[in-house]
Formats: structure tokens, C-alpha cells, sequence
């Protein structure tokens, strides 16, 4: 004789629970997935709200910086302006301080009765046109130009004589100019 016990139903209530359970992990699982992705969202989003703050409020000290920015760019330009313009003074200085050496040359080296009429530059030679008394003195001329320490190599090109005196043509090297003499 065979006992025969039916075990269908005990294992098809297994199966129910397992299912159950299987179907309440997977429900809990989907909601802490989408609990987390939501987390993650809302983490993400408020980190871009406030760079964008960020880049808000530096915008706005940008702004508010760009007409200090433009005062200094023209204060700039007028740096740069002036500085040229003190260039091209300075410049002009300088030959004006070699025009007043050149003519506090001539006054120190002149010989009395000596009368300069005209004078000529180029290129570091100067020709002197004037007038003297005698010979003597365009000899002592020449003699004070060569011995002066702004001029050299005075050579005296033409002597005429006048009704009182002579008139004479000269010229001398600046030095350190390093014009040719004739």
C-alpha cells in the first residue's frame, strides 16, 4: 500500500511567498533607484543653480568694473601720449641745447672787431660769413676757433676786401659732429 501525500499546494504556497517577496524587493528596489536618481537630480541641479549665481554675480562685477576699465585704457592712451610727446620735447631740447652751445662757442671764441653777418650749418659744419678790421684779427680768429673745445679744423675759405676792412668766409667743425671741412 502506498500512503501518497499531495505536496502541490505547500510548495505552490512557497512559490506565492517567494513571488511576493520577490515582487516587494523589486518594488523596493525601484523606488530607492528612483529615490536615489531624484537625490542625484535635485544634488546636481543646485550645484548648477549656484555656479550660475556665481557666474551672475560676477557678471555683475564685471559690469559694474568696465567703466573703471575704460578710464584706465584712456588713461592709458594718455600715458602713452604724453610720453611721446616728452620724447619729441626732450628732442627738441637737445638740439636746441647743441644750437645754444654752438652760439655760446662763437661768443667765446670771437675776437673783438671780429662781426659774424651770416652763418650756415650742415651737417655739423658751420660757415661763418662776417667782417674784420684787419688780418690780424681773423688770424687771432682762427687762431681762438682751433684752440676752442666745441669747434674743430677751422679753414678760412675766402677773404675780400671792403671799403673799411675785409670780409671773410670760414668754416669750422663741430666737434664730435664729424662733418668734412673745406
Amino acid at each position: 500500500m502506498r500512503i501518497e501525500i499531495n505536496l502541490l499546494p505547500w510548495r505552490e504556497g512557497r512559490r506565492e511567498r517567494r513571488r511576493r517577496r520577490w515582487r516587494v524587493m523589486l518594488l523596493g528596489a525601484l523606488l530607492i533607484g528612483v529615490a536615489a536618481g531624484y537625490a542625484v537630480e535635485r544634488y546636481y541641479a543646485a550645484r548648477l543653480d549656484a555656479q550660475q549665481r556665481r557666474h551672475a554675480l560676477i557678471e555683475r562685477h564685471a559690469e559694474a568694473l568696465k567703466p573703471a576699465v575704460l578710464a584706465v585704457e584712456r588713461q592709458q592712451a594718455r600715458v602713452d601720449e604724453l610720453k611721446r610727446r616728452q620724447a619729441a620735447l626732450r628732442k627738441r631740447l637737445d638740439r636746441r641745447t647743441d644750437i645754444l652751445n654752438t652760439f655760446n662757442g662763437l661768443v667765446a671764441t670771437r675776437v673783438e672787431g671780429v662781426r659774424y653777418s651770416a652763418l650756415e650749418q650742415r651737417e655739423g659744419l658751420l660757415m661763418l660769413h662776417g667782417s674784420v678790421d684787419s688780418h690780424r684779427r681773423i688770424a687771432a680768429q682762427l687762431q681762438a676757433l682751433e684752440t676752442s673745445p666745441i669747434f674743430e679744423a677751422p679753414s678760412l675759405s675766402e677773404v675780400e676786401p671792403l671799403s673799411r676792412g675785409w670780409r671773410f668766409r670760414l668754416s669750422v667743425v663741430q666737434a664730435g659732429q664729424g662733418g668734412d671741412s673745406s
